[in-house]
């Protein structure tokens, strides 16, 4: 049963785990701002994420169903193992592969698809926290996903590009992997900006993970 007599919460210690370090590094950028956030650790897979819990004690996890090495749920299972009132909430970018009740069964108490917005997982955070005792204010609602649009076309060269940059390789790495010069490789990411709306790499390695183009 959660602790409902426990203290309002000043400063947390949360974790983010993911395999893909654009998607990490929009989740820290996130919760940055989130005032009841105090530190932010960061695991890049299942292993280093409970060791990461076994050293810095946090209130709160964010982890990815889909990391190397120990897998989201496995990773889950130990984390409350260790802790019975840590607040977890676990993501994916392919939430068909994942049933509910095996993620909640592992000890998550959300489960959200990676296409939801911030505030949606900061929401989700706080339902989690409000669970095992944490009162820090009023709770937002989860906002309704939009209205489905009609995907945005991206040529096969422009899914190349997008796959490389999503899984973390700069320019000219990138270029040399397809043959082409970095010039084109600017000249796709400038396209691919304006086709996806967006001005930021982060943001692509999300769109990349929805549609599928990168394993979330």
């Amino acid at each position: 049963m959660p602790n409902t007599a426990a203290a309002p919460v000043q400063s947390l210690t949360l974790l983010l785990a993911d395999d893909h370090p654009l998607v990490l590094d929009s989740l820290r950028s996130l919760f940055e701002y989130v005032p009841w956030i105090g530190a932010i650790k960061l695991a890049r897979d299942g292993l280093e994420l409970c060791e990461l819990a076994q050293t810095c004690a946090p209130e709160a996890a964010i982890v990815d169903l889909s990391m190397p090495r120990l897998d989201g749920l496995s990773s889950i299972r130990r984390l409350r193992h260790r802790d019975p009132h840590l607040a977890i909430v676990a993501i994916s970018g392919a939430t068909h592969w994942f049933p509910a009740a095996d993620v909640q069964a592992a000890g998550a108490d959300e489960f959200l698809d990676k296409n939801q917005p911030g505030e949606a997982v900061v929401a989700a955070l706080r339902r989690a926290l409000a669970h095992h005792g944490h009162r820090i204010g009023a709770l937002p609602v989860t906002p309704a996903p939009p209205p489905a649009q009609t995907e945005v076309a991206l040529t096969e060269r422009e899914r190349e590009v997008l796959k490389l940059l999503a899984e973390g390789y700069d320019v000219e790495t990138s270029a040399n992997l397809l043959a082409i010069s970095p010039g084109t490789v600017r000249k796709h990411r400038e396209h691919l900006f304006a086709k996806l709306e967006t001005s930021n790499t982060a943001h692509l390695t999300l769109i990349a993970v929805r549609r599928g183009i990168v394993v979330g």
